[in-house]
């Protein structure tokens, strides 16, 4: 398994589980800690140098490990199920340009679906539901040339109330190809029966996993069993990124020492 953190190129971003600084300090930071890749949550990605980027990556010996979306929702109120039409014609084009950056960065590109699938609202979860699958199948059609893996999220209902729990993800995962399973041990805590269960019922669905305790802090930091957590992955059959998305308190630095540390400590134990 390969470790990474979420970062995002946002200054003040609406959403706080997550790295925001210099870019050179933090990337430093996680290659002297023994990261292997690093998430990016972008918010316009048609405002990003992408040279810049990619060298930035290659200087400190970084993956990308996938590019988070769910900053254009929370800074421009775009989603794949926007009920103004208009509105989710741009979102698409953002993930397409994500899709587009996710190819030119990485050999096996993976861009999240969380935030920016959308809400219901006062809408039927059906007619919600009927206009994800389109927007899905439009993307997917956009973006053949590039091979993109997309993550579908689910999102504890405080935060989002359309695809809550793994099995209303698995509904989409399992009609979709290049549509794979985001699981997020903190959501997991909230909205399945229990983390260890829901890794279970996941199995070969599972394309990546982000990792915060049941408080949001860094694994280390709450209540979580970590080598429980790491071998139900391990049996599923689970390889891939673990991505840190946790609150980086008491600060960044620190959140991502004690997460490392304690994701380290199981890996090589866990059978």
């Amino acid at each position: 398994m390969k470790i990474a953190a979420v970062y995002t190129l946002a200054k003040d971003a609406p959403f706080k589980a997550l790295v925001a600084g210099p870019m050179s300090e933090v990337f430093k930071l996680m290659s002297e800690l023994g990261f292997d890749g690093v998430e990016i949550n972008i918010p316009n990605p048609f405002d990003v140098d992408i040279r810049n980027l990619a060298k930035a990556l290659s200087d400190y010996g970084l993956e990308l490990s996938a590019i988070s979306t769910g900053l254009s929702y929370l800074v421009y109120d775009l989603s794949l199920t926007h009920p103004n039409e208009e509105k989710r014609r741009k979102s698409l084009e953002f993930f397409m340009k994500y899709s587009e950056m996710s190819a030119e960065l990485s050999n096996r590109g993976r861009v999240i679906i969380g935030l920016a699938r959308g809400k219901c609202g006062n809408r039927p979860r059906d007619e919600v539901s009927r206009i994800f699958k389109e927007s899905l199948r439009l993307l997917l059609e956009k973006t053949e040339d590039y091979g993109t893996i997309y993550l579908l999220e689910p999102i504890n209902r405080y935060e989002i109330d359309f695809i809550n729990t793994v099995d209303e993800a698995l509904e989409y995962v399992r009609e979709f190809n290049r549509v794979q399973l985001l699981l997020d041990t903190f959501h997991m805590t909230l909205e399945d029966e229990s983390p260890y269960k829901a890794i279970e019922k996941a199995g070969k669905f599972i394309g990546y996993v982000h990792v915060a305790e049941n408080n949001r802090l860094a694994p280390g930091m709450g209540m979580l069993d970590w080598e429980r957590i790491i071998c139900k992955l391990l049996i599923s059959g689970y390889h891939g990124y673990l991505s840190i998305e946790a609150i980086p308190r008491p600060s960044y630095e620190e959140m991502l020492r004690v997460g490392i540390e304690t994701l380290r400590k199981y890996i090589p134990k866990a059978r």
